[in-house]
């Protein structure tokens, strides 16, 4: 497919959109939305259900409509794109809809597993390909790097806040132990340290661009 000055415009405001829908309405309105949730619970607020409905997706399909706008504008063809964000919007919609609603200890211990086991994979072949990168690449690559060890340690923590020794999932075991203030820690720690995350590939995005 050829790509035209037209459809590269038409990308843009494809991704304007997703971005409103990221920073708007994910982010701005969550201001809103959150203190309703607490006093309400989500089953009953005090919006149309549309609304809450929305604002449960903002996120995920904002970031869809946002790649699919820069897949267009950075030419990404077609086929791919077109694999590619229905591809990631099922995985989403499976995995919201199938996760289990009762606790399965089994199920964070898997995953907890295959997290390590995919940073060492990621961290080998960062460790063997590097000698042989520019100094630019070589600049990015250990910024990605350094950005991979601190979701790392979000998602260890993240196990920590759900499971032993906060007990988030487990309001008797929470209470019991009077884990609350461990928990609020926990939950300030995983948010600094994924934004470091994110600002180290952002960061490794800028070096390669330049």
């Amino acid at each position: 497919m050829q790509v035209t000055l037209s459809s590269q415009k038409v990308g843009l405001i494809v991704f304007g959109i997703g971005v409103v829908f990221v920073l708007g309405v994910g982010w701005l309105y969550s201001w809103w939305m959150v203190p309703a949730i607490r006093e309400h619970g989500f089953q009953n607020l005090p919006m149309p259900g549309i609304v809450s409905f929305i604002w449960g997706l903002s996120a995920p399909v904002g970031a869809l409509i946002a790649l699919t706008g820069a897949g267009m504008y950075a030419q990404v063809q077609l086929p791919r794109l077109i694999i590619l964000v229905p591809g990631i919007f099922i995985v989403v919609f499976l995995t919201a809809i199938l996760s289990p609603s009762s606790m399965l200890p089994a199920l964070f211990g898997i995953d907890g597993g295959l997290i390590a086991l995919l940073f060492v994979g990621i961290l080998w072949q960062w460790c063997k390909k590097r000698p042989s990168l520019s100094v630019v690449d070589q600049t990015a690559s250990d910024l990605r790097m350094a950005g991979y060890i601190f979701f790392l340690s979000a998602s260890w923590y993240i196990c920590g806040l759900l499971g032993a020794p906060a007990f988030t999932l487990r309001p008797d075991l929470m209470q019991k132990y009077e884990t609350l203030p461990g928990a609020i820690q926990q939950g300030s720690m995983i948010s600094i340290l994924l934004v470091f995350g994110w600002a180290l590939m952002f960061l490794s995005h800028l070096v390669k661009s330049k």
